[in-house]
């Protein structure tokens, strides 16, 4: 059957039966953590700091004006043009074909023949549940997927005669998918209308929740579009708009230089090293300081987060957040049952979460950290090259057996199994130095200075890329016929589906 059509991440479908588990001695089990959908009613447990640990207070801190301080330069688009192939649940053209196939999955990488590099120019790239959206050389902003609540920017009303019926084989099985009707507004990507913005606007990166997209502009401004969720449905784009179907700008935003996006909130970084964030805060992934005006207050509206200065880089789990420091200290907030912020403190209790950003000891002797992400239960980490996981372990999305992780960093349930891995640990299989990495709520990428991706975890709807297999259990080379001998640099991961994007290579043998 097609997944359900949402805006909220898809989920697994094999949780515990059991609601309690334990660490060595006796302790309750993980739960899956919720989606944005699932009730939150109960009461959240806050992680209590470890020894080491440091909570940063949630009064403000005075920062004093330095004299090196340098005027905001502006942001610069990227320039280098994509091959996209995308794979997974096709059932609401979420993969962008449009018409080039009736398929409803994909079990492995196709190029994109409606992105392509020669006349589209697609230079970056975004997921978010079930949509997505990309930028393009010519600075257009394409948008595809389901629209339910304005997360694609534009009018996708359905035309009587605008439903696909052309079907190309473009997948590696020899099996029969069911055939699919379309919108093919939104199973196609197609332009933001510019009109919407001012004149002479340069796009420089976008981000994208399961019900949202943003825009980043040369300028640190951020437009967006879309709506937020919490566990009883939408709460709204804005204190006074519900659903906001063209893009708006975000207000008290300035000179910000990177945005990133959760299940259902979002960060973005500034040039002065501060954070701002805002959308649902019901696991506290805001990370939000004490509030000192009245509009703070409001989560819909960004927010400063309770960091300490010179935060150079940012990073986003499904229900959880990140943030780098200049000293090389990371720190971490949000949901926390599985230990995906990477402190160990309450890791495997129900509904556990960080209140505020708190330093993660536990990366301290792995820096320089360069990357922190994650999916819904699990985090990963680019340092010196390697890629460093850690979280829940029985939904395959750490790519580690169990003979590779540390005993003594293993909560196990009341049965003895091992469920969380609270230490960031090495994953292996990986031949070359990890230049990039990204999760969908429980699958994962990684990809090299080789130019090759690997991928694991959940696949039942072949959002890992490797064919009709339900887990993947270690990182696996993704390759069929359409990317090999590419060489990839990015990929982006959904609910049910993901992308990949590699540089093009010209009729020359050139890369463009």
């Amino acid at each position: 059957m097609p997944p359900k059509r949402q805006a909220s991440t898809a989920t697994r479908g094999k949780t515990s039966t059991k609601p309690t588990a334990t660490k060595p001695a006796a302790k309750p089990a993980p739960k899956a953590s919720a989606p944005a959908s699932a009730p939150a009613s109960r009461k959240r447990k806050a992680a209590t700091l470890d020894d080491e640990a440091e909570k940063v207070p949630a009064k403000p801190v005075q920062r004093k004006r330095q004299k090196d301080v340098q005027a905001f330069v502006p942001n610069q688009p990227p320039t280098q043009r994509l091959d996209v192939y995308v794979f997974g649940t096709n059932c609401y053209g979420e993969l962008g074909l449009g018409d080039a196939t009736k398929k409803s999955e994909l079990p492995g990488p196709v190029l994109n023949p409606k992105l392509a590099a020669d006349t589209v120019g697609v230079v970056h790239l975004t997921i978010g549940g079930v949509h997505s959206a990309a930028l393009t050389h010519d600075n257009k902003i394409l948008t595809w997927g389901v629209n339910d609540e304005g997360t694609l920017g534009r009018d996708t009303t359905q035309d009587p005669t605008d439903v696909n019926t052309k079907d190309a084989d473009q997948s590696d099985s020899d099996s029969d998918d069911d055939e699919i009707s379309l919108n093919l507004k939104e199973a196609t990507p197609m332009p933001v209308d510019p009109s919407h913005f001012p004149k002479g606007t340069i796009f420089t990166q976008l981000a994208a929740t399961d019900s949202s997209t943003f825009a980043l502009t040369s300028e640190g401004l951020v437009y967006g579009w879309g709506t937020f969720r919490g566990s009883s449905g939408p709460i709204g784009f804005s204190p006074t708009v519900d659903f906001q179907r063209t893009p708006a700008l975000i207000p008290d935003l300035h000179e910000v230089t990177k945005l990133v996006a959760g299940a259902q909130h979002v960060l973005a970084l500034t040039s002065k090293g501060i954070v701002y964030s805002w959308g649902c805060d019901e696991q506290r992934q805001l990370g939000r300081r004490r509030p000192t005006r009245i509009q703070d207050t409001n989560p819909l509206l960004p927010g400063e987060c309770a960091l300490p200065p010179n935060i150079v880089d940012i990073g986003r789990g499904s229900y959880n957040s990140f943030a780098l420091r200049k000293t090389g200290a990371a720190y971490a907030w949000g949901s926390n049952n599985f230990g995906q912020t990477g402190i160990s403190a309450n890791a495997g209790d129900s509904d556990a979460i960080v209140l505020f950003p708190t330093k993660v000891t536990s990366l301290r002797d792995h820096r320089p950290i360069t990357c922190l992400t994650g999916g819904k239960d699990h985090s990963i980490a680019i340092a010196n090259g390697r890629c460093l996981i850690w979280g829940r372990i029985d939904n395959k999305a750490l790519g580690l057996a169990k003979e590779d992780m540390p005993a003594e960093k293993i909560v196990r349930d009341e049965y003895d199994r091992p469920r969380i891995l609270t230490a960031p640990t090495p994953v292996k299989d990986i031949e070359g130095e990890v230049t990039f990495v990204t999760a969908g709520p429980d699958h994962t990428f990684a990809i090299t200075d080789k130019g090759t991706a690997y991928s694991w975890g959940f696949n039942t709807q072949c959002q890992a890329g490797q064919g009709r297999i339900d887990e993947v259990e270690k990182p696996t080379l993704l390759e069929n016929k359409h990317v090999k001998d590419k060489k990839l640099v990015c990929a982006a991961a959904g609910g049910q589906f993901s992308l990949v994007a590699g540089e093009h290579m010209q009729s020359n043998g050139v890369h463009a």
